[in-house]
């Protein structure tokens, strides 16, 4: 059953999942993500990875990113980007503390990357996929995409997820 904003777009059963009301929204995100990607694995790329060793370091990225990356790149967007409009009072010394933050996960990002073409491994995986939103933002409107190019290996896995067809065409469509 689709989701629609004129039900309860929260609630997860919108999406035919099952959760508890207490879940949070980032649980839920996540749990929307694998859900998805579980059910049509067979019709695209396998993001949860082929083996349980794959898919453990799937799950691990996915959590590095709604624990570490997220967050500071929420912030970030936030008080940069929508401030204005959601009534948040834009922070200077927020922002600082934000990107640096994000600076340090970044170094980490950059390390692994240095190993591996891809967060999870050598195989683009759910845990690449949902960093392209945000990251989208920290690279264009909010202006901070040094941020990515000045890590040579956190730039060419930038270039390489958001370069996929399927980005690509949502960006089409979000013209």
């Amino acid at each position: 059953m689709p989701a629609t904003f004129a039900g309860d777009f929260w609630n997860p059963a919108s999406f035919g999942i099952p959760a508890k009301k207490s879940d949070n929204f980032l649980k839920l995100g996540l749990a929307i993500l694998r859900y998805y990607a579980e059910k049509y694995k067979s019709q695209g790329t396998d993001l949860l990875g082929k083996t349980i060793e794959d898919q453990g370091i799937v799950n691990q990225w996915l959590e590095v990113e709604a624990h570490n990356y997220h967050p500071p790149l929420i912030t970030l967007v936030n008080h940069i980007m929508f401030s204005p409009h959601f009534g948040i009072v834009r922070s200077e010394q927020v922002i600082e503390e934000s990107e640096e933050k994000l600076g340090k996960v970044l170094d980490i990002y950059e390390d692994r990357l240095s190993k591996s073409k891809y967060l999870a491994g050598d195989f683009f995986s759910l845990a690449d996929l949902s960093h392209i939103p945000f990251t989208n933002y920290l690279v264009g409107p909010i202006g901070k995409g040094y941020m990515i190019k000045d890590r040579k290996h956190v730039s060419a896995w930038w270039d390489d997820i958001s370069s996929r067809p399927s980005w690509l065409k949502v960006l089409e469509i979000c013209k």
